[in-house]
């Protein structure tokens, strides 16, 4: 042994190096120059909040993206948050619950370019986190996290989150923290990690049904009471309008696949409604949106029958189960766009090791195929063109690498619990064994 690491880790090492530069530096070129169309919507929402006025904009035309809210474009306008495109001149809807608003208002203390580049900076740091989270409940080698780092550096999804300056970097670093903590036999910290990032976003209250299913009843209460402690702050600090506006007016525009050949939906949902409306217009909208909800009901259902039976697992298989979990949430959820596939940061993170350490040339030709369809593609299938006839097929094709990824999760899952009958059947012979050899 001369202590040298192998070429081979040497030879990624170098390549995660240079394209953690090459994001780094295209992270500064969006803070100096780019829109950061999300971080805008968060930003100048903590300065209405501060002045009293309601930052929802519940009216908005989600087709053409024309604004009804005046308060929230004069304010847009006067801080310099607008943005356009193809002669339309706006901002994005606050589609978040009330609490939100209260991490951003701490940027209102800076210019919008100083509170953009300040975001920016911190969506690094959470990044990083993030992925350190991951490789550490996955427990990844070297060579596994080196891999994961270049797949995950290069992915759209990722460049995408970051330059709209998405709060999905921080949801993904708390996720990425409630994932490590429960692996690591910290469920009050994980359940807390799970509630602030249920109160950001609704969507991973998925989780918290899967600590039930799973009887991890600390974590469970700890992420629900978190929960409900951080909404009723919201509601007690930002008022009970607020609240109600949310939940009445502002939450069920996303409840469904709501628009005609919507392409930007990748979730199942959103690829029934814009395949159905693309292959057959003559079916109502309506229609397909039923069936896009009776087929989110039958994944939900299947995945539970994946997870079967109920109950506590081990540890080992926490990890592997969450990953899956996380796909299933994608893939029911009515509104899931590009940024958000940053959360198949888990599941990738558990493929690519199972596949190094068996070197499954199947599972291997697989996931490369979704990790182009997800990753390395870009956003050509929201081309105009793909919105009618045999051609809307093409617009599907990220779902499509969402449907493969969880389809390679299920042995994993299934796995673990029949390495434990195996191991279970395999001690009770021994035992059996012991009994009668002592006989």
């Amino acid at each position: 042994m001369n202590g040298r690491a192998p070429i081979a880790v040497v030879a990624l090492a170098l390549v995660v190096a240079v394209l953690g530069g090459r994001f780094v530096v295209r992270t500064v070129q969006t803070a100096r120059l780019g829109d950061a169309r999300d971080f805008a919507i968060l930003y100048t929402g903590a300065y209405l909040y501060r002045a009293g006025a309601s930052f929802y904009d519940p009216g908005m035309d989600r087709v053409e993206g024309v604004n009804r809210n005046a308060a929230l474009i004069a304010e847009a306008r006067r801080l310099g948050a607008l943005h356009a495109h193809e002669g339309l001149v706006h901002i994005h809807a606050f589609s978040y619950p009330p609490f939100a608003v209260l991490p951003f208002l701490p940027f209102t203390a800076l210019d919008w370019r100083s509170a953009v580049a300040a975001w920016m900076t911190l969506s690094l740091a959470l990044v990083a986190a993030a992925f350190v989270g991951v490789v550490r409940a996955a427990r990844l080698g070297v060579v596994a996290a080196l891999t994961l780092a270049a797949l995950f550096l290069v992915s759209e999804p990722l460049e995408n989150s970051m330059g709209l300056g998405q709060i999905n970097q921080l949801v993904l670093a708390l996720l990425a923290l409630f994932v490590w903590a429960l692996a690591s036999g910290r469920p009050g910290l994980g359940g807390t990690a799970l509630g602030v990032a249920t109160a950001l976003r609704f969507h991973p209250a998925l989780f918290i049904a899967w600590l039930a299913w799973r009887c991890e009843w600390r974590a469970c209460a700890i992420a629900s009471l978190t929960a409900l402690a951080c909404t009723a702050l919201a509601t007690a600090t930002i008022g009970w309008a607020a609240s109600v506006e949310y939940i009445t007016r502002v939450a069920p525009q996303y409840g469904y696949a709501a628009l005609p050949g919507q392409l930007g939906n990748l979730s199942l949902p959103g690829w029934i409604v814009a395949t159905g409306h693309g292959l057959l217009s003559s079916v109502s909208l309506g229609a397909w949106r039923l069936v896009g909800m009776v087929a989110a009901l039958a994944a939900l259902a299947a995945a539970l029958s994946v997870l079967r039976p109920s109950g506590p697992v081990a540890p080992a298989r926490r990890t592997v189960e969450l990953g899956f979990v996380a796909l299933v949430l994608l893939l029911i959820t009515p509104n899931t766009t590009i940024n958000h596939l940053v959360f198949t940061l888990l599941p990738l993170a558990v493929l690519v090791d199972a596949t190094l350490r068996d070197g499954s040339s199947a599972r291997a030709a697989a996931l490369a195929v979704a990790l182009v369809l997800i990753g390395a593609v870009d956003d050509y299938y929201q081309h105009p063109r793909l919105t009618a006839g045999p051609a809307v097929l093409l617009a599907g094709i990220k779902t499509y690498g969402l449907v493969i990824l969880a389809a390679l999760m299920v042995p994993l899952v299934r796995r673990p619990a029949l390495c434990a009958e195996h191991h279970a059947s395999m001690a009770s012979a021994s035992h059996e064994y012991a009994r009668g050899t002592a006989r």
